[in-house]
């Protein structure tokens, strides 16, 4: 019996650190800097001390808490399961399409 080598398949995201990934690790990353840019908000909107923002960072969480949904959130697309983030940019990719269908019939029978 012959053995033919097969690559391996780059599709599948390797876990980078705490068995998370590169894409996975960013989602969050932006949420935690979009927490940060809320607490930044918040903080100029009590008029609060600087030595007393650390009271603000838990406004910071649920950015956090989003990134990790958006990233392990698995959805079912036809027959196979992909990430929520992967199907919303797809469902964004098809509206931006053009949807005019053309009547290629033309005259009478």
């Amino acid at each position: 019996m012959r053995e033919y080598p097969v690559p391996f398949s780059t599709r599948e995201e390797t876990p980078f650190m705490g068995g998370l990934s590169i894409r996975e690790m960013l989602w969050i990353g932006g949420g935690f800097i979009m927490g940060l840019l809320a607490t930044a908000v918040l903080f100029s909107l009590l008029r609060a001390d600087v030595r007393n923002m650390i009271i603000c960072l838990p406004a910071a969480l649920p950015f956090m808490f989003l990134g990790y949904y958006l990233a392990k959130k698995k959805v079912t697309e036809d027959d196979k399961k992909v990430t929520f983030d992967k199907h919303c940019f797809k469902r964004f990719k098809y509206k931006r399409r053009p949807h005019i269908f053309l009547n290629y019939r033309r005259g009478g029978g």
